[in-house]
């Protein structure tokens, strides 16, 4: 399912837009549902995990660009496209890893473009996600963009490319959902073979300099495995 925001403070820009999504998604073979809003408040409140979020700039309150700074904050990883009457902003929807940008009025052919490639991507991408549930917020983390998972206590801490995330899970649990890139190195430890550049000690290295215990039980199997992995040419 295709989850897809439009918050636009313009009702009329608003439906049309909806209505030329609709027009898109129906000649698709994906599920898809999308969800209108006439402020970043509003959008911001959603616990929903959307997937595409279009976003005017110019909105009364909170701006787009600012609504967009701050689902990235929140570690939202949706694809966010701006769409506004103005291109003086173009240069700044590269901070918050903008998608794209769009000029009103959007022509079809042009959303036929970005829908094309963002659609492409969510495709290739496919199931790949690690949902994390905390409190009353719900994230999503790509396998690939996790280096390692440490648990303590009854803690899980994710180690990704842009920060660490904890929440209350099992490690058995965690393996059981990871990807055949991941190796419990360590009953305390998964590690993403993706990003092991060495071993030494009963450490594993990985690329950013981080170094993992390899307990001495599992030690043969993980050599083996890390052989097999960039054997098989995953890196």
């Amino acid at each position: 399912m295709i989850k897809i925001a439009i918050c636009d403070d313009e009702e009329t820009m608003l439906l049309k837009l909806k209505a030329q999504i609709n027009i898109y998604m129906e000649h698709q073979n994906d599920k898809f549902q999308v969800f209108s809003f006439l402020s970043a408040e509003v959008l911001l409140k959603s616990d929903i995990l959307f997937d595409i979020i279009f976003l005017d700039i110019q909105l009364g309150g909170l701006t787009g660009m600012e609504a967009a700074q701050k689902l990235r904050e929140r570690g939202s990883e949706s694809f966010i496209i701006f769409i506004t009457a103005l291109n003086d902003y173009v240069y700044n929807a590269f901070e918050v890893e903008a998608s794209d940008y769009l000029l009103k009025p959007v022509g079809a052919a042009r959303l036929s473009r970005t829908m094309d490639r963002i659609l492409n991507y969510i495709e290739r991408r496919g199931e790949n996600r690690l949902i994390i549930k905390k409190e009353s917020s719900l994230k999503t983390v790509r396998f690939e963009d996790i280096l390692y998972c440490e648990a303590i206590s009854r803690k899980i801490f994710v180690h990704t490319k842009r920060g660490q995330i904890d929440y209350y899970f099992k490690i058995g649990e965690l393996e059981k959902q990871l990807g055949c890139d991941f190796f419990r190195c360590h009953r305390s430890y998964l590690v993403n073979l993706k990003y092991v550049c060495g071993y030494e000690d009963g450490m594993t290295i990985l690329e950013n300099g981080d170094q993992i215990p390899v307990s001495r039980l599992r030690q043969q199997a993980f050599a083996k495995v890390v052989l097999d992995y960039m054997k098989a040419g995953r890196k």
